[in-house]
């Protein structure tokens, strides 16, 4: 039985063994390895994430009634295009033409009490000016006529004389003079009255001036006659009763003259009372607009131009609070929204240029710039949502087709890369090794963006000639020669290299 164990073991072939006793034997024959190289490159790398979502329109909405009411006519359906402004449905219209109508009555009526008010203040303002001389002229007369009764008086009780005879002439041919005066005011106002130049209590007022001016003429024509006669009792009675009633005009003349005051108050209550007026101008005018506006918005237009998405309301229905009338989507804003790695979020800036491709578009390229990031990741994937204005014709796409973005993190200038494959070591030490006068060196090297086969290094001169091949029976100070290495070519950047 040992012998047949010897006999196994003997018969069984140490294949590696053998390998590495052949390699030693080739190399004590021939100590130079033979190796493939190439020169480091200077390149230009752009180290890129990818974003997976979807195209988004950015104006997407439901259109609602303003106001409540009975739906009577729909003018789209599914899938019809809109252009902003057009006449999607309409609302019945009944109490809002009342609404309006009525809204129409009260603008009318606001108007006319603003002529009404406008006239009290025009009337108001010419008492004003005009008030204190007409009161102060009454006053005057009034005195005047006073004077008149009393020596009228005088003249009864002392009788007749030359003198008196004299003075009564006088008397009445001024009297005559003031009732002519009055009587042309009269006829002039009463003119002025009836062309509506001036206020009807104008012509009361200049009425009692002549009827003054009458009887102040009668009085002077009676102490007239009175001087020619003997004075009787009765008529002494009336130069007396004439002399009261003088007192009593000058009275009424003297208290007309203290009301002069209160005339500006009435400009100020006339004025007051026009600004009331235009405040309720005002007020209709806005009932009226808002009757306007609810009677055009009983037109429901689109907001935007687009594509009508899903069944509109029907006609006849009565939407209630939050009820669509329709959805429109508007395909001229499209922008691609797509979920960025939590890990590269910090690295992606706004305004950086995204290439996009669109499972639905085959054969077309899209490109864009990162416009907006969410503050907020997601709670599943812990993503953060990006919004990707797409710069390209987006002819074609629609909302919710699903695309893919390359967003660019960081462009890096003469970088100094090689082959991936000449690296040695692990991740946490690399080093390759390199050609120098017929041997290899070994230099340690730190790694950077990999993008396409080769990779980004430091630490390494950038004509250095890199073993890329073979380098890994080789020790420092191994004699090599080289064999023609075709150069690596460069895609996109890798994210963990």
């Amino acid at each position: 039985m040992a012998g047949l164990v010897v006999f196994a073991g003997q018969g069984c072939v140490n294949r590696d063994a053998q390998k590495q006793a052949k390699d030693s034997e080739t190399f004590l024959k021939d100590p130079v390895r033979v190796v493939t190289a190439q020169l480091a490159s200077v390149q230009t790398l752009i180290e890129s994430a990818e974003i997976t979502g979807e195209i988004t329109a950015g104006l997407d909405t439901e259109v609602n009634a303003r106001n409540p009411g009975r739906i009577t006519q729909v003018f789209v359906k599914d899938g019809d295009s809109v252009t902003q402004g057009q006449v999607i449905a309409i609302e019945e219209t009944i109490a809002l033409d009342a609404q309006r109508q009525s809204a129409l009555a009260q603008v009318a009526q606001a108007t006319g009490s603003v002529a009404q008010a406008q006239s009290a203040v025009t009337q108001a303002r010419r008492n004003l000016a005009s008030g204190p001389t007409k009161t102060s002229a009454a006053v005057r007369v009034a005195s005047a006529q006073l004077q008149a009764a009393e020596s009228a008086l005088k003249k009864a009780q002392n009788g007749a004389r030359i003198e008196d005879r004299r003075q009564a002439d006088a008397n009445v041919a001024s009297a005559k003079q003031n009732l002519d005066t009055q009587k042309k005011e009269l006829d002039r106002i009463r003119e002025l009255v009836n062309e509506g130049a001036i206020a009807s209590n104008r012509l009361d007022q200049q009425l009692n001036l002549y009827e003054q001016g009458l009887t102040q003429y009668n009085n002077a024509l009676e102490a007239q006659r009175v001087s020619r006669n003997a004075t009787r009792p009765e008529d002494l009675d009336a130069a007396v009763q004439t002399v009261e009633i003088a007192k009593e005009n000058l009275r009424t003349a003297r208290a007309q003259k203290d009301l002069d005051p209160l005339l500006q108050d009435q400009v100020n209550s006339a004025l007051a009372q026009l600004a009331t007026a235009r405040a309720q101008v005002a007020a209709a005018d806005a009932q009226l607009q808002v009757a306007n506006q609810n009677l055009a918005d009983s037109q429901i237009r689109a907001p935007f131009s687009g594509r009508i998405s899903g069944k509109p309301i029907q006609a006849g229905s009565v939407p209630g609070n939050g009820v669509a009338i329709a959805r429109i989507v508007s395909n001229s804003s499209l922008y691609f929204e797509g979920e960025v790695p939590s890990s590269v979020i910090d690295r992606v800036r706004l305004g950086a240029p995204v290439a996009i491709v669109v499972s639905a578009a085959p054969g077309r390229n899209f490109s864009g710039v990162v416009a907006g990031l969410n503050p907020h990741a997601d709670s599943i994937g812990r993503n953060v949502k990006a919004r990707i204005v797409i710069a390209s014709d987006t002819s074609g796409l629609q909302s919710g087709l699903f695309a893919r973005g390359t967003v660019e993190l960081n462009k890096i200038p003469n970088a100094t890369v090689i082959p991936i494959t000449a690296l040695l070591g692990d991740a946490t030490h690399r080093s390759v090794f390199v050609m120098q006068n017929g041997v290899a060196k070994r230099v340690n090297v730190t790694t950077g963006v990999q993008q396409g086969q080769v990779i980004q290094v430091t630490g390494l001169p950038s004509d250095a000639e890199v073993i890329v091949k073979g380098q890994e029976v080789l020790a420092e100070g191994t004699k090599v020669r080289t064999e023609s290495a075709k150069p690596a070519e460069a895609g996109a950047a890798k994210m963990g290299a």
